[in-house]
């Protein structure tokens, strides 16, 4: 059977080509992909912007008619939702017979019965098995009405299935299925991620793990083995050979330390048997008594040359108050200086704009950043998402606006807080990189204020002509003047 999957994101740059690169790739999809292609159905990909106005409708007409699909698979986080919906509506219309399924964190913690009155069928939770009885169910002409994790419509209404327990072996599932995105990225040599496992024991407040967590029965946090990993990165690297670089992603790396010594061993053998060089990243989270100089010690065993961590606030009271983040700033220095010792290099994940937080909290993030002084930084402005407890504290205080705009999610500020206004919060947010680099001896002003005008540009209509630069040297083949690195300044600077 043909199953087109249909994804959506923003900011892209190139309508046939919205993908910058290979970290751009959607895992979710990826996996049930993963496992209908290892049982020998067809699955293709159609990745569209809703910027792009009536280019979707043609980039997904094209699709449809040239693969012929029998189903037609969504997914969606909150922000895109009304968009899928728009882009499924459409496809309801021209092409009728077309079985249409949806599914995804939105309608995972959101499920609503008037989602049926468009699409055939609702996904909650894990959609590896549900879409893989699906698809075998509707290809012998059997029965969808008792799928687990299913709500299907049926001649007598609605039918509400309970979800099956999470998957508790990760290693019975596929590798994620990165084929189908392939035609969409515009750089391919660029770094792609691993996922190392599923699932987190923390509680941040900004998350919808907590609220995830509860959606199935079994074991929520779940890690694959590292032949599975090693696995994995080796058809990476033969289908991918221009790769240099792979991220490996988990919220747990450094919880279990023989489960990280056992993984941190495998890559180390696996990189002197085939001789492959790759560097790895990782992302790392910071708890008490973690033992810092084993952890990068087995890091650094393993050829793991970068760590991303997410300090958020360089408040303490923000982190532990209202975030739920408990460690404190003397850790994160320490764990900084711990890292650098080994030539290991350091990201930060930061946030501005979370609810109480005053300017002089903010500072301390800048101030943070400023003695870190990480090699690369993802800042983004604090985003409402229904489900997550940070949402539902922004309604007790009243922050939530009537109607919250979900463009340029998470760069523009959409909160108005007491003491740290909306525009405060996107001057503060616009020229985070500038304060954090400009004492900095090896930056030069020059690129620091070109990366400040960037960011200003992302958010206003003068970033179109940045658009617009980057579509005509794609057009004119000029595009490989790009290096990986400003590909990630154009993609982080909105």
């Amino acid at each position: 059977m043909k199953i087109l999957f249909v994804y959506s994101t923003q900011k892209t740059i190139v309508p046939e080509k919205p993908l910058l690169g290979q970290e751009a790739i959607y895992h979710g999809l990826s996996s049930v992909a993963g496992m209908l292609y290892s049982r020998g159905h067809a699955c293709e990909l159609v990745v569209l912007d809703r910027a792009n106005g009536k280019t979707n409708f043609r980039l997904l007409m094209d699709k449809i008619q040239t693969f012929d699909p029998a189903i037609v698979a969504f997914t969606s986080v909150f922000s895109e939702f009304d968009f899928i919906r728009q882009i499924a509506e459409w496809v309801k219309t021209a092409v009728p017979h077309l079985f249409l399924i949806a599914g995804g964190v939105h309608i995972t913690l959101n499920p609503d019965e008037d989602y049926l009155k468009l699409f055939d069928a609702i996904c909650i939770g894990e959609g590896e098995l549900p879409m893989q009885e699906l698809v075998e169910n509707l290809e012998r002409r059997q029965s969808i009405d008792s799928i687990q994790n299913l709500w299907v419509k049926t001649p007598s209404g609605i039918k509400k299935n309970p979800p099956r327990a999470f998957i508790p072996n990760l290693d019975d599932l596929s590798f994620s299925y990165r084929a189908m995105w392939q035609e969409w990225i515009l750089n391919p040599v660029t770094k792609p991620t691993v996922l190392l496992g599923r699932g987190c024991p923390y509680s941040c407040t900004y998350c919808s793990n907590h609220s995830l967590r509860n959606v199935s029965a079994g074991r929520y946090v779940r890690m694959r083995s590292p032949e599975s990993i090693v696995g994995e990165i080796s058809e990476l690297y033969r289908n991918l050979p221009g790769i240099t670089e792979i991220y490996l992603e988990v919220e747990t790396i450094a919880v279990d330390k023989k489960q990280l010594e056992k993984l941190c061993s495998s890559l180390e053998t696996f990189g002197k048997e085939t001789g492959f060089k790759i560097k790895f990243g990782t992302n790392l989270r910071i708890f008490p008594n973690i033992d810092l100089e084993f952890t990068f010690d087995q890091f650094k065993k393993a050829g793991i040359t970068s760590v991303t961590i997410g300090l958020e606030s360089g408040s303490y009271r923000i982190r532990k108050e209202i975030l739920h983040r408990e460690y404190t700033n003397d850790l994160l220095l320490k764990t900084a200086s711990t890292a650098k010792a080994r030539a290991i290099e350091i990201a930060l994940f930061n946030m501005v704009g979370l609810p109480t937080e005053t300017p002089a909290e903010f500072a301390e993030t800048v101030l943070m950043n400023r003695l870190i002084q990480p090699s690369f930084h993802a800042t983004s402005i604090f985003f409402p998402y229904p489900g997550t407890p940070l949402a539902d504290l922004c309604k007790q205080m009243n922050l939530m606006p009537k109607n919250i705009n979900t463009n340029d999610e998470r760069q523009l500020a959409v909160l108005d807080l007491p003491g740290f206004s909306k525009k405060q919060i996107q001057r503060s947010f616009d020229s985070f990189h500038y304060q954090v680099y400009k004492k900095r001896k090896n930056k030069s002003i020059l690129r620091l204020l070109i990366y400040f005008s960037m960011c200003f540009l992302g958010h206003n209509f003068y970033a179109n002509l940045k658009i617009k630069l980057i579509r005509i040297m794609y057009k004119t083949k000029n595009i490989k003047f790009l290096s990986p690195q400003w590909f990630t300044i154009f993609q982080k600077s909105g």
